[in-house]
């Protein structure tokens, strides 16, 4: 008989996998790496990221080189972006020790929705947890080539956020070998493909910069994280307070701990960033849930689908402009039932009421999105005054060619595309 993780992870790729491409690309990362992917795919160059005909050196290579692989395959260029991520997130769950710990993670907010889009968080907190998970179990060498892939998604952010495990098993001296070998053909090759212009751009602008500037305008306070980790986390966070240390979760505890500190001190900011937490702090909550927690979050998944009328403004305009007098109230009705079903039979019935939330939503969200947020349903030809750059990357990545600002105004343009009303960033 399959085992239960099993039977998890395939009614989990049910609600991972339904319409994964049909919201088109959204804002300006997806549509960019995609194409730098297709690219790849095309010219053969599996070294240089190539944007538009100029180097591209904001981001490592492992993404591009799995939207590249999967490129090759019969499917539409959208899904070729999106699925690997998904697989990616799905797989990962057989990594991680309980089934308990499985659930969480895989129907965390932040884990199922950043699974949807082409961006280059979910490798890396992959890849990351992996190196956490090969080292716990005393192998170095996966360990290492774990790590050196993690080093390939996102840059040298990983090898911070080892620190405290690393200095747990420091005489793994094969780890940091491993991890060498791994990621450090492909910098060596760049460099000598590029010369200087890599460096300044992927290691003290994107890097250093990064941390310390607040050149890339994506500053924010320290505390900044706090409740970002918690929606990441969402429903299962209320748990955690049940939390108490153990020997076992120990290095997973001082992952999160030293990573938020990290993350928190740096000054420029984004959600994402602190993704690669995700799985240690499921570890952290899975041994803590009881009955009440499984209904909560019933409840929760339950609500989801009410949010679907006003949820695109939200993502192109911001929650302010959204039309919260849309929401379908009646769904909110669904969350007692919800809630007493899984107060009564726990994982069952709250994998049943999330699949069929998360089916719902993305029913009636994907197509919104398509219509109003994504650049896959716009006509214009070229860039508005003021366009964002959600829209400019989008467009270039679906009429496949950089395109260039409009001389003149054009007409026929989605309402969340006009000037005054572009997405914001």
């Amino acid at each position: 008989m399959p085992q239960p993780r099993l039977w998890l992870v395939a009614a989990l790729a049910v609600a991972y996998l339904f319409l994964l491409p049909s919201s088109g690309l959204l804002g300006p990362d997806e549509p960019r790496y995609a194409a730098i992917g297709q690219h790849m795919a095309a010219s053969g160059n599996w070294v240089t990221p190539v944007l538009w005909g100029k180097p591209w050196f904001e981001k490592p290579p492992l993404l591009y080189w799995l939207i590249a692989a999967f490129s090759h395959l019969p499917i539409a260029p959208d899904l070729a972006a999106r699925l690997p991520v998904a697989l990616a997130a799905l797989g990962l769950l057989f990594a991680l020790p309980s089934l308990e710990a499985a659930l969480v993670l895989g129907t965390s907010f932040g884990w199922l929705g950043l699974s949807q889009v082409a961006v280059t968080d979910i490798p890396l907190s992959v890849c990351f947890f992996l190196y956490l998970h090969f080292t716990l179990k005393q192998r170095p060498w996966p360990a290492g080539a774990a790590l050196g892939l993690a080093i390939l998604a996102k840059g040298l952010v990983p090898l911070v956020l080892a620190l405290p495990v690393a200095w747990l098993y420091r005489r793994h001296w094969q780890t940091p070998l491993a991890a060498s070998l791994t990621a450090l053909p492909w910098y060596l090759a760049c460099y000598l493909a590029n010369g200087q212009t890599f460096f300044d751009e992927f290691i003290i602008r994107h890097h250093i910069q990064r941390f310390l500037s607040p050149e890339l305008q994506h500053v924010q306070p320290f505390w900044f994280y706090l409740p970002i980790l918690a929606g990441l986390a969402f429903p299962w966070l209320p748990a955690l307070l049940r939390f108490r240390p153990s020997p076992e979760l120990n290095p997973h505890l001082y992952t999160v701990l030293w990573g938020f500190l990290f993350l928190s001190a740096s000054k420029n900011k984004l959600p994402a960033y602190v993704l690669p937490l995700l799985p240690s702090l499921a570890i952290l909550i899975a041994p803590q849930l009881r009955r009440a927690h499984f209904a909560f979050a019933a409840a929760v998944f339950a609500t989801l689908p009410a949010i679907g009328p006003w949820l695109p403004t939200a993502i192109a305009e911001g929650l302010g402009k959204a039309g919260l007098a849309s929401t379908q109230w009646l769904w909110l009705l669904a969350a007692p039932l919800a809630a007493s079903l899984a107060w009564r039979w726990q994982l069952p019935a709250f994998l049943a009421t999330a699949l069929l939330a998360i089916l719902t939503l993305k029913l009636t969200l994907f197509p919104a999105l398509a219509a109003q947020v994504s650049a896959r349903s716009s006509k214009l030809t070229c860039l508005p005054p003021g366009a964002s750059r959600g829209l400019r990357y989008g467009l270039s990545y679906y009429l496949n060619r950089e395109v260039p600002d409009c001389l003149q105004p054009q007409e026929d343009v989605p309402p969340l595309k006009r000037p005054d009303k572009a997405p914001r960033q």
